[in-house]
């Protein structure tokens, strides 16, 4: 069962904020050295090696961001709680790029919001540890998708 904690873990654009080791930090203080090795390949020169909360819980002040991350201002300044829920779903926030796929996230949010959009929140988040394993480890088979070995 999940908690209320893990819900708020997801943030409007579908990243699973409970997935990113800057949040995992809490607990396991291993990954500042993980994480300090990939501040050369993706933008965490503005960590200040505190723990993340999770974008809801800071209002979507990110530390990675320059002042408050765009999509998440778009999102609640409209009342909503993800993308998916917007008449212009999807827009160019939430469009794929290859640049650093293999170490962020960016490429799932729309399959992540699409599966809450049509399962349910709860019913995602029990599926999101297998969906991320998919996309970081899965072999892709052409019309089958990414398989696990």
């Amino acid at each position: 069962m999940k908690t209320t904690e893990d819900i708020s873990l997801v943030a409007p654009c579908g990243t699973y904020c409970g997935h990113c080791g800057v949040y995992r930090v809490k607990d396991d203080p291993s990954l500042r050295e993980v994480i300090a090795a990939r501040m050369q390949t993706i933008s965490l020169q503005n960590w200040n090696g505190v723990p993340c909360p999770g974008c809801r819980q800071v209002g979507g002040n990110c530390q990675f961001t320059d002042g408050i991350c765009a999509t998440y201002a778009c999102v609640t300044e409209n009342g909503l709680d993800f993308c998916f829920e917007c008449p212009e779903f999807p827009c160019a926030k939430l469009n794929p790029a290859a640049d650093r796929a293999d170490v962020l996230p960016h490429n799932i949010k729309l399959f992540n919001l699409c599966s809450i959009k049509e399962q349910g929140l709860t019913k995602w988040l029990e599926k999101a540890s297998e969906i991320r394993q998919r996309y970081y480890n899965g072999k892709m088979a052409i019309g089958n998708g990414p398989q696990l070995e």
